[in-house]
């Protein structure tokens, strides 16, 4: 279902469209802890360790993409604030070209290199085969993961995040069904949650698009979709920087996980495990945060500029109460997650699954602000700055990274991270409101 949301209570409208997001992102995080849990305990601690190796280059990789479809809806969310259905079902017809071109592509490259990005990161040859396995099969079937992000992002972009959420939910329960047929019944290994995961992705896909016929907005004639260069160069004006944002952010993660594979296999272990769990209570902020791309971008195209300040406002005291509530649960919680997670482990490595998640939801503030502030300025269509920023969040981490673990270990990975949130969060704050003067 559409919403306009240039009227009403900005927090009501935020709380009504985030929470089905976040929802959606939680149960889209479950996948990774499902994959993991089952190939934990029906392959073993080592094939893991094997799939956790792989998280950050997949964020790197599938990272890029997402920014793609997040930025191509930029224009869409614009245009339907506006009224202008004509630009809009323009600008969806040639994001979907702009994605089947990103996905021979980026599928392609990722594929032949991901054994390369993982000798980079100094994987361990104990988890390598697994992890080349593991990596090849999800970028083989990128296309499932681009086209769900790329129908969810345009359903955002009107104002219906229910539809992407029942569809994640459906995923979610095929991906768990599938992971137990093929690594417990046919015994397929770290492949069988790969090829999980991927037709998990297609179910969501299809779901969305199933929906997406029945929206009059989204009813697409041939004429929508002759070239139109000028829309395409903006789109990718648009998107690129978002995409780039997202990839130079994961580089800095790559740069991490390589760090820590020089610790020795037990904190290889305990950052795949505590990874899992801080990329799950990141997702409140991520949401609210992503919230502001399409409420803003709506606002923007109506002219509506007060209610921007307003919901920013809003959503950045959201984000600050929750930020509260989750580090007070990861205290009480953080051991029993990560002995549950690292089954079979040694004691040293969920010790440091905890204290890495323990750390860092000490921190997750930071993000509270960084996301509504950075997707405030996307939604303005302003990626730039944004995408400096990364480049700003990848110089202090890759910097940090290789000093501080020299002097203090583990705990040197997790300093790193937080300063490079940090650094990050401090020049979008600037220049929003650098923009909002001009405003």
């Amino acid at each position: 279902m559409v919403q306009d949301m240039t009227k009403g209570s900005p927090v009501k409208i935020i709380l009504m469209f985030a929470l089905p997001m976040l929802a959606g992102n939680i149960f889209q995080q479950f996948y990774n802890i499902v994959d993991s849990i089952v190939v934990s305990h029906g392959v073993g601690v080592n094939a893991f360790a094997s799939v956790g190796c792989t998280s950050s280059m997949n964020f790197f990789i599938i990272g890029f993409v997402m920014g793609l479809c997040q930025g191509f809806s930029i224009l869409i969310s614009q245009y339907f604030g506006a009224g202008d259905i004509a630009n809009l079902k323009k600008s969806t017809a040639m994001s979907i070209y702009l994605a089947v071109i990103s996905v021979i592509l980026v599928g392609v490259l990722a594929v032949l290199f991901s054994k390369g990005i993982l000798l980079l990161m100094q994987t361990p040859d104990l988890y390598m085969a697994d992890a080349v396995l593991y990596s090849r099969i999800v970028y083989g079937c990128i296309g499932c993961m681009v086209f769900y992000n790329l129908t969810s992002s345009i359903l955002r972009a009107l104002g219906d995040s229910r539809t992407p959420l029942i569809a994640i939910i459906i995923s979610c329960f095929v991906n768990i069904g599938l992971d137990l047929l093929f690594v417990f019944v046919f015994h397929w290994g770290v492949a069988g949650a790969a090829v999980a995961t991927a037709l998990a992705q297609l179910a969501a896909m299809g779901f969305n698009l199933f929906r997406m016929k029945d929206i009059p907005q989204l009813r697409l004639s041939r004429e929508d979709f002759r070239i139109d260069l000028s829309l395409v160069r903006r789109m990718i004006v648009i998107g690129c920087p978002m995409a780039f944002q997202n990839s130079v952010t994961a580089l800095g993660v790559m740069t991490l996980q390589g760090s820590v594979n020089r610790l020795g296999a037990v904190y290889t272990v305990a950052y795949a495990s505590g990874c899992k769990i801080v990329n799950i209570i990141q997702q409140p902020n991520a949401t609210f945060g992503m919230t502001m791309a399409t409420y803003v971008g709506q606002n923007l195209g109506a002219k509506q500029y007060g209610r921007i300040r307003e919901g920013v406002r809003k959503c950045i005291l959201i984000n600050l109460i929750l930020c509260t509530s989750l580090c007070i649960l990861m205290f009480l919680f953080a051991d029993s997650i990560s002995g549950y997670l690292i089954k079979g482990g040694e004691t040293a490595a969920i010790a440091g699954s905890a204290e890495y998640i323990i750390v860092l939801s000490c921190f997750l503030w930071v993000l509270g602000l960084l996301w509504p502030y950075r997707s405030a300025l996307q939604g303005m269509g302003r990626t730039i700055v944004p995408m400096i920023s990364g480049g700003l969040e990848l110089l202090l981490r890759i910097g940090l990274v290789l000093t501080l673990p020299l002097f203090f270990g583990f705990r040197g990975v997790m300093a790193a991270e937080i300063s490079a949130w940090t650094g990050a969060t401090l020049m979008i704050i600037l220049d929003y409101y650098r923009v909002q003067k001009k405003m």
